[in-house]
């Protein structure tokens, strides 16, 4: 720590981000983060998932940790061909998988949105001002809608 203690840390390194995978760890009903990316992946167009599968870029905080970026490749790797090869290993050396893991991945998330806030900054309807929100409260956001 930065006043010179140190802290020793167990299992609880490895358990944080195994919850990742395994959400039922922590009583959280919903699918691991591989199976939620192989879902969204699946639910496109069959022309473009070969790309998507091949350009899987980590971004934020919970990206960070060790070992992440390989045990998805793995995990995305055991789901292609359990669902979608039906268990033929023989066709496995075919499906190309590239995670991507930049270094400043950490902050990545705050960087888009700074880049996204910058060119929408001149566009009125992506915003709410003050005074709508103090006028209107909640509704305001109804002139954000659904974009098309």
């Amino acid at each position: 720590l930065p006043d010179g203690r140190v802290i020793k840390v167990g299992s609880e390194r490895f358990e944080a981000p195994e919850a990742l995978f395994q959400p039922h760890l922590v009583d959280v009903e919903t699918p691991g983060v591989a199976e939620l990316l192989f879902g969204a992946i699946q639910a496109a167009d069959i022309d473009v998932r070969p790309d998507l599968y091949k350009h899987i870029v980590l971004s934020g905080g919970s990206s960070m940790y060790a070992g992440l970026p390989s045990r998805l490749e793995k995990e995305m790797k055991q789901l292609y061909l359990e669902r979608v090869l039906k268990g033929d290993t023989s066709r496995l050396s075919k499906f190309k998988i590239k995670v991507e893991d930049p270094p400043r991945r950490k902050h990545m998330v705050f960087l888009g949105g700074a880049v996204l806030g910058d060119i929408m900054k001149d566009k009125e309807t992506f915003w709410i001002n003050k005074s709508e929100w103090q006028e209107m409260g909640v509704r305001a956001l109804d002139k954000l809608g659904a974009r098309g």
